[in-house]
């Protein structure tokens, strides 16, 4: 809980946590959705989900989680397998496409922060920035859904199960949510974000 105490003694850290998830989650959500739509799935479009407004792909639960664990999640895109051209591959292209985002935009957010090292605001939210798409670039492969390892795995599973993983995701769902209140999955991440935390540290050379 040091992040959440941090955030009660120092209020301009709670901007600067929520600002660096609107960061990430507005390219994510919004490529993600592109891509859907490239594959014949109009599915974001139509949902409102490509869209630059913040708010559409904030999850209220991930964002808390990532402010005070460094990690998180946001809204999945809403997409249609069956609609699109190629169901398995377009379902695994957008899937693989979450978390490599993520990864590039780890990489621009450091870059960033190195370059606006002068004003301690701006370097706070890159900073985070980096870490938290780092950190979800990798949290985001488990295959527990809503996250895009689970859409991974289906789309990789034979047809008929397919079917039967995708119907079933509401239990995943309820199923991460319960082992973050019973603090196992913050004790699972621990040594990873601390790592992540390492590696993007080194990168902007602190």
């Amino acid at each position: 809980m040091e992040n959440f105490v941090t955030y009660i003694t120092h209020p301009v850290e709670l901007v600067s946590g929520f600002l660096a998830v609107v960061f990430l989650a507005l390219p994510r959500g919004y490529l993600q959705g592109w891509i859907a739509l490239l594959f014949g799935d109009d599915t974001p479009k139509q949902t409102k989900r490509m869209s630059w407004n913040p708010f559409v792909h904030l999850d209220p639960v991930g964002t808390i989680a990532f402010m005070l664990f460094d990690f998180g999640w946001t809204r999945p895109i809403p997409i249609r397998p069956w609609k699109m051209k190629s169901r398995r591959w377009g379902l695994l292209v957008v899937s693989v496409a979450g978390p490599v985002i993520n990864l590039v935009e780890a990489l621009i957010f450091a870059e960033i922060a190195k370059s606006v090292k002068a004003n301690s605001f701006t370097f706070d939210v890159m900073y985070k920035s980096a870490k938290y798409s780092l950190t979800y670039s990798f949290f985001s492969l488990f295959p527990i859904p809503p996250l895009d390892g689970s859409k991974i795995l289906g789309a990789l599973l034979p047809e008929d199960y397919m079917e039967w993983y995708v119907k079933y995701q509401v239990y995943g769902i309820l199923f991460m949510l319960g082992i973050l209140v019973l603090w196992i999955l913050p004790i699972m991440m621990n040594p990873f974000v601390r790592f992540f935390d390492m590696l993007i540290s080194s990168i902007i050379g602190l």
